[in-house]
């Protein structure tokens, strides 16, 4: 029982617990500097949209055209890879530094040819920062972001369950309106009466109108 005991916390110690992968590291991450940005917490809150939603839906943080975001990660951190979901015809570029004070660029996430927010994976990186800024670029300068991830590792973001919240399918089309058949009733009377007194008016006109002139008699011989 002893022996296997100890076999137990040697296996996992050689393991060093490099199974167990961290989520989404900007979860956790203090946010240092939002401007143009009011709904910053939507950044990085665990809930997206579907793919194709509208860009301004509820699940999205609005970036102003000069706008940025900036986060510590609270120490320095390996960035192994990063996910956005973001407006299509962007380009969203996320940049490092380990300082906050020298920045360096990490990945710019390129636009998409489908509409509304489209999710965008980057490449496998092998980087450091304590700190991240995402700012955006091009297209049509109407900028958001539904969800950033930052994971350490390939493995962290393979295995991160990301919420996604489809939008309500749009309100049926209203119902065209019965038709009123009172509408045929009212048009037959009003036509009824027009007609009657023209025909009034008509046969007034042709009372009241002198007898047409008689020739003069030939004279008599």
């Amino acid at each position: 029982m002893t022996f296997a005991l100890l076999l137990a916390l040697a296996l996992a110690a050689d393991d060093g617990g490099g199974s167990t992968t961290r989520p989404n590291l900007l979860r956790a991450a203090r946010v240092t500097r939002s401007e143009g940005c009011p709904n910053v917490a939507r950044i990085a809150d665990g809930v997206a949209s579907t793919d194709g939603d509208v860009w301004d839906s509820p699940r999205a943080a609005l970036l102003a055209a000069n706008g940025v975001v900036e986060w510590d990660l609270g120490t320095v951190e390996p960035v192994a890879a990063l996910r956005i979901q973001a407006d299509n015809n962007d380009r969203y570029l996320i940049s490092g530094s380990v300082d906050g004070q020298n920045w360096s660029p990490i990945w710019v996430a390129q636009p998409v040819e489908l509409p509304g927010v489209q999710t965008r994976t980057s490449p496998e990186f092998n980087t450091h920062a304590r700190y991240l800024r995402l700012t955006a670029e091009g297209g049509d300068s109407m900028y958001s972001i539904a969800e950033l991830e930052l994971f350490d590792s390939t493995a962290a973001l393979l295995g991160a369950q990301l919420q996604r919240i489809a939008p309500p399918p749009p309100p049926p089309p209203a119902p065209a309106p019965p038709f009123d058949s009172a509408w045929l009733v009212v048009l037959g009377v009003t036509f009824v009466i027009v007609a009657y007194f023209r025909w009034v008016a008509a046969k007034n006109r042709k009372a009241a109108a002198p007898p047409p002139a008689q020739p003069p008699a030939p004279p008599v011989a």
